[in-house]
């Protein structure tokens, strides 16, 4: 697990240095990428409502993966939103390559200065820890419930991350997610782990 949380940091290490020349810079005058963000709402409201086809959502899913992937490699993916629009998009992936993406993505977001990125990069990680048969850090991902049994926590190593760090990124504290799921298995609705007033 620590040698994840090192390769991570050798990985974003230079772009997070390069990133803060560019806040320092000319980032100010960089504009929010149109597309991204249409391919982001999109998504976003794919989501909504009882009604939803999964197989078509799952195709479309993956075409704007696709096109987010050209987006990056074209180098279209600039600003703090941008890179929180795609980190999403990729978080709505299915396998843990999807899932690390997503999680630096995220992080590219947040040294971009997106606070509400913040609760994603955590999010990220949980996903893509699960993904690879490792427990969760933060406690962001939950499992079962809508028919399926009793919602729980999946699995989580509670070790690891402190409630202080929790909020650093956004995240409810591990007696709230507690409370989240009893309220949850007892016919409330489910609240989301998320800090939202830190986050905006």
């Amino acid at each position: 697990m620590r040698l994840l949380f090192v390769l991570l940091f050798v990985l974003l290490a230079p772009n997070l240095s390069g990133q803060a020349n560019l806040s320092s810079g000319s980032a100010s005058s960089v504009s929010d990428n149109a597309a991204l963000t249409e391919m982001y709402t999109v998504d976003q409201k794919a989501r909504e409502g009882d009604h939803i086809d999964w197989g078509k959502l799952s195709k479309d899913d993956a075409q704007r993966r696709k096109d987010v992937q050209h987006l990056l490699a074209a180098g279209e993916v600039r600003t703090g939103n941008d890179y929180y629009h795609a980190a999403m998009i990729f978080q709505h992936g299915q396998n843990p390559d999807d899932y690390l993406l997503a999680h630096v993505l995220a992080m590219d977001a947040v040294a971009q200065g997106s606070k509400e990125a913040r609760w994603l990069s955590a999010a990220t990680l949980d996903r893509y820890l699960l993904s690879i048969w490792q427990p969760q850090v933060f406690g962001t991902q939950f499992h079962g419930g809508y028919g399926f049994g009793p919602m729980t926590h999946d699995r989580i190593n509670p070790e690891i991350v402190s409630d202080s760090m929790r909020a650093a990124t956004c995240v409810v504290s591990s007696a709230q997610q507690q409370k989240t799921l009893e309220t949850a298995n007892h016919g409330g609705s489910f609240g989301s782990t998320q800090l939202k007033e830190q986050c905006k």
